[in-house]
């Protein structure tokens, strides 16, 4: 059996009813606000992250890549030149690049470096990487980045990191 519900008269209810109206809408916006907001912080901040390695990743390979081959004017990359490429090429939304670590490794021995924060190269910046090189040696570009998180109290990784090897293509 059906029972239906009358609809109150205007003007009858208590003071304290009509008070209380808007308070389910207050306390919903107000407890949403505070678990969505810390959760779409979370999303941006990992997904800044995210781009960061996804970066790093393509620099490091592309920068590799490009100190194994031998360009048409004859004048192969230096070390200094590929660590340059590799930073230069990580930028991307949040990640700043002077903030990235770069060390380049060639076959020979030689090797070169950058530290994050500096504009200083150690090591053999003006080596070319694949001159003299054995058969199938390999240049390897290893970056190094510590994120920052732009929402506070997101815990994100310490550090990124990414690799890029190619094998020499000229000797």
């Amino acid at each position: 059996m059906f029972m239906s519900r009358r609809p109150l008269a205007a003007g009858r209810g208590t003071t304290a009813d009509r008070d209380e109206r808007g308070a389910a809408a207050v306390e919903f916006a107000l407890v949403t606000t505070l678990v969505l907001l810390p959760i779409l912080c979370g999303i941006i901040s990992y997904g800044l992250v995210f781009a960061a390695q996804l970066s790093m990743n393509a620099s490091a390979r592309d920068a590799a890549r490009a100190g194994v081959v031998q360009p048409l004017n004859g004048t192969a990359l230096t070390c200094q030149q590929i660590a340059t490429r590799a930073r230069d090429g990580s930028a991307t939304v949040g990640l700043t690049t002077v903030k990235v670590a770069v060390s380049v490794t060639g076959p020979t021995g030689a090797s070169c470096s950058v530290a994050a924060g500096s504009s200083t190269y150690s090591g053999s910046p003006a080596a070319q990487m694949c001159l003299n090189a054995p058969s199938g040696g390999q240049v390897n570009v290893k970056m190094t980045y510590a994120p920052t998180s732009p929402a506070p109290l997101v815990p994100l990784p310490s550090s990124l990191g990414s690799n890029g090897k190619f094998q020499c293509e000229y000797s």
